[in-house]
């Protein structure tokens, strides 16, 4: 108990007692009941002075000079104590509020800026990882480039990148990466209604999924994210990622997502734009094979590999009979169209790993990796009995017109082990062919050169 609640409570008492033995005349003579109630009223306000005024007082004195000087020069100047405890109590509320109001900015100020630092911690991978993207590759390698860069920065289990057939209004895988392939069917994409792929191409915008199944992605990676791309020259696009975990892929906005679909974009349409400059230095403009300079380059290499992994290469040298007698008769844009078919005859007879090439005028040559002499003679056979047996209507020469080729071939290291000699004995194969009578395959193997002629 306080000091001020004991005086307090000895003057009651005190007052109380005396109004006690007046009131029931202990005295001789009773005192008057004015008297009486002014010694209750001057109790009373002993007690309220004691009790609660002055504790008040000091209470209102503590807190003004708490808020110092400021609030000292706007107080009202009166002495209605309860006015100023009224003042006073405002003015606390006000700084409480403000205290609270500063902590919920400070709070709101502090979230802004740590999405401001993810966002730019984002941005700043995603712009290394545009980077890395941007480095004039060619396409094939751009696309694998593509893939695994978004990978590592989604930190995503299966990155895939779709290619849309506009006319076909099909998919078409350009590659993928994280699991293999053999299984993916980009078919679902056309005909799924919630598929992110297919949402992401028609709308152009950045599509995310939860517990979607489609062809493409194993049931276990539930989280989706499509990235729509317009790639000039190339297409539509759309860039899949799936992840079994959602976390990483929630923590990117599309405002980060924005700058990657933009970095993917450019690559790709750059590392576009580099293989049509690259095809036209290194391919013939009329043919759409290989040049001779290219050819050269390519066939060194493959010469010493061949003699480094002790592996077959052979050569073939491909010559049209008889080509100046049609560009004399029937005019050189028929000659053209001529050399034009013979180039699309020969492509299309050869492997995907053979390399092909005009090597000037109405010649070509061929390079075929990994393959022994015999079986360049039966692919030189392939490619004349095709060529003799094609109809060359609508080129400009008679119906009854015929086109044959003769070709020589050689072989390293059974022949030569050096580029300038095996182009010298298939030349001379060559020769022999059209000695023979053209329309021939030779094969250089020595003194006991085979030839084949019809």
């Amino acid at each position: 108990m306080t000091r001020e609640t004991k005086t307090a409570a000895i003057l009651a008492a005190a007052f109380a007692a005396a109004f006690a033995v007046a009131w029931l005349g202990l005295g001789s003579t009773p005192l008057p009941t004015g008297l009486l109630l002014l010694t209750l009223l001057a109790a009373v306000l002993a007690v309220v002075d004691v009790a609660v005024h002055r504790p008040l007082r000091r209470i209102m004195h503590r807190a003004t000079a708490r808020l110092g000087e400021a609030y000292r020069r706007g107080d009202p100047g009166y002495r209605d104590e309860v006015r100023e405890l009224g003042h006073l109590v405002g003015t606390l509320v006000a700084v409480f509020t403000a205290s609270e109001d500063k902590e919920w900015v400070s709070q709101t100020i502090k979230d802004d800026l740590a999405r401001a630092r993810s966002l730019n911690r984002q941005l700043v991978e995603v712009g290394d990882a545009g980077k890395a993207m941007n480095t004039a590759l060619p396409y094939r390698e751009t696309v694998d480039l593509v893939l695994t860069q978004t990978r590592a920065l989604l930190h995503a289990d299966f990155t895939a990148l779709l290619l849309l057939d506009s006319e076909a209004r099909s998919f078409r895988l350009e590659g993928t990466q994280g699991v293999r392939g053999d299984s993916f069917d980009p078919d679902c994409c056309a005909y799924t209604p919630d598929c992110p792929v297919r949402a992401s191409i028609y709308h152009g915008s950045i599509e995310r999924r939860q517990g979607h199944e489609c062809g493409l992605v194993p049931h276990t990676m539930g989280s989706e994210l499509a990235i729509s791309l317009a790639v000039e020259n190339v297409g539509e696009m759309a860039l899949l990622v799936a992840a079994t975990d959602d976390r990483y892929l929630a923590l990117f906005g599309d405002e980060a997502l924005g700058a990657l679909q933009g970095h993917l974009q450019s690559a790709l349409t750059n590392a576009h734009k580099y293989d049509a400059i690259r095809r036209q230095v290194v391919t013939d403009h009329l043919t759409g094979l290989y040049n001779r300079r290219y050819f050269t380059k390519r066939a060194e290499e493959e010469v010493q590999r061949a003699l480094r992994h002790q592996a077959p290469l052979s050569l073939l040298m491909a010559d049209v009979d008889h080509f100046k007698l049609v560009n004399d008769t029937y005019g050189h844009a028929t000659g053209d169209r001529v050399l034009q078919t013979v180039a699309g005859i020969i492509r299309d007879s050869l492997r995907g790993s053979d390399i092909c090439a005009r090597y000037g005028g109405e010649e070509f040559a061929v390079l075929l990796p990994q393959t022994p002499g015999d079986n360049a003679f039966h692919v030189a056979e392939r490619i004349r009995e095709t060529l003799g047996q094609t109809r060359y209507t609508g080129l400009g020469l008679p119906a009854d017109a015929s086109v044959t080729i003769s070709l020589g071939v050689a072989t390293c290291p059974g022949d030569a082990t050096s580029l300038d000699e095996l182009l010298e004995l298939a030349d001379k194969a060559l020769y022999r062919a059209k000695g023979a009578g053209r329309d021939a395959v030779c094969a250089y193997a020595g003194p006991a050169a085979r030839a084949r002629a019809h």
